[in-house]
């Protein structure tokens, strides 16, 4: 009797000691989830940036060149990416109703110059004949009435030779504009740069005013490569900590490994409501090779200027989070998750900055690490679950 209770007893506690080593070697073998960092290379200037803030490379001399009168292009000759001088020929209109107004004006000009002529001379005529007629007035020689007469005669002449004058004026105004108009066919570049666009084609007809339309009357669009700055946003409540002739640093996303010396020149007065933020313009000291208008950029605002070897940032020692270092019997480490696995690797630290640790050796910069690792959950192979938005 006693043994049969033994026995009652004995099968259910096997069964859930089984359940449990069962439950255990499952806990054991599911895979973790780890928060991860990245090693990351320091840029330039960290220590001593005021305030950073993102924005966009743009010129200063950034143009759409239209025609000035309305007109049917009829020839391109530059394509995106061509250089070009100052007064050079961009494109040109068709001329033919330019020319015909022009050669009417002309025309015109050369009767007013010829009938100018004729009255010039009928002016000299009629002073002449007023001078005589006043000498064989005062001999007596001819009444009183005909001298009235003609130097009546003589001063509608000489009003006539005013009227040409004038007349020979307004042609040659007329001449002038027709000349412009005509010039205006023909349409060259304001100023030195780079066609960053071309907006229309042979056969197009622009209308400068126009406000509607795929091309709005632009033919190309010029940009001043070497007149290049970033507009930075900057929250307005930080605006008191910029300054025109600020020193600064520009990281273009473009170009991550390089950081390109800069200063503030202008806070624009306008703020954006939706945004609210300012505009500041950050001007490149000198402006770098393969920078382009619409470039992402970032801006780090120093307290004072860095010396040409600090702008290196692969002069300084990629850094990792503090915690992610663990230090054991076989000395300093990180886990790196590698394919989804964990690995060891050991590391050299130098100097403690802020909450990270330099590396003087270990890992690269990009390499994933595990944040504040569990030293009862890591193990070297072991897969794990790289925890959502980590790194």
């Amino acid at each position: 009797m006693k043994r049969r209770r033994k026995l009652r007893w004995i099968l259910p506690a096997a069964v859930l000691l089984a359940v449990l080593v069962l439950v255990g070697a499952a806990v054991a073998r599911r895979t973790p989830t780890v928060r991860v960092a990245e090693v990351r290379q320091p840029l330039p200037g960290e220590q001593q940036t005021e305030l950073s803030a993102s924005g966009y490379v743009d010129s200063r001399r950034r143009s759409v060149i239209a025609p000035l009168i309305a007109g049917q292009l009829v020839e391109v000759t530059v394509e995106e990416g061509e250089a070009v001088r100052q007064g050079q020929v961009i494109a040109r209109l068709d001329d033919r109703d330019a020319r015909v107004v022009f050669d009417r004006a002309q025309a015109a000009v050369r009767s007013s110059e010829a009938q100018l002529a004729a009255t010039e001379a009928q002016a000299v005529n009629a002073e002449r004949t007023t001078q005589r007629t006043r000498n064989l007035a005062r001999q007596g020689v001819i009444p009183r009435a005909q001298l009235q007469d003609v130097e009546t005669a003589g001063r509608a002449t000489q009003e006539t030779l005013n009227q040409a004058r004038a007349q020979l004026a307004v042609a040659r105004r007329a001449s002038e504009a027709a000349r412009l108009q005509l010039a205006h066919t023909v349409v060259r570049a304001p100023f030195d740069g780079t066609v960053s666009k071309k907006l229309a084609n042979e056969g197009a007809v622009l209308a400068p005013a126009a406000l509607t339309g795929t091309n709005l009357g632009g033919i190309v669009e010029l940009v001043d490569l070497h007149a290049l700055e970033v507009e930075a946003e900057v929250s307005e409540e930080q605006l008191s900590r910029i300054h025109p002739g600020q020193p600064a640093l520009i990281f273009l996303d473009a170009l991550p490994e390089r950081a390109f010396p800069g200063t503030a020149t202008t806070v624009r007065p306008a703020i954006d409501r939706s945004k609210a933020t300012a505009t500041v313009l950050v001007r490149f000291q000198s402006v770098p090779q393969g920078a382009l208008p619409d470039m992402g950029a970032k801006v780090s605002f120093l307290r004072q200027p860095l010396p040409p070897e600090a702008l290196d940032a692969h002069g300084q020692p990629p850094r990792v989070p503090a915690s992610a270092v663990v230090r054991d019997a076989e000395g300093s480490a990180v886990w790196v998750v590698r394919d989804g696995r964990l690995v060891r690797q050991p590391v050299l630290v130098g100097e403690r900055v802020g909450d990270e640790l330099s590396l003087k050796q270990g890992p690269g910069a990009g390499t994933q690490v595990v944040v504040a690792p569990d030293p009862k959950r890591m193990h070297d192979g072991r897969r794990v679950k790289v925890e959502s938005g980590g790194g």
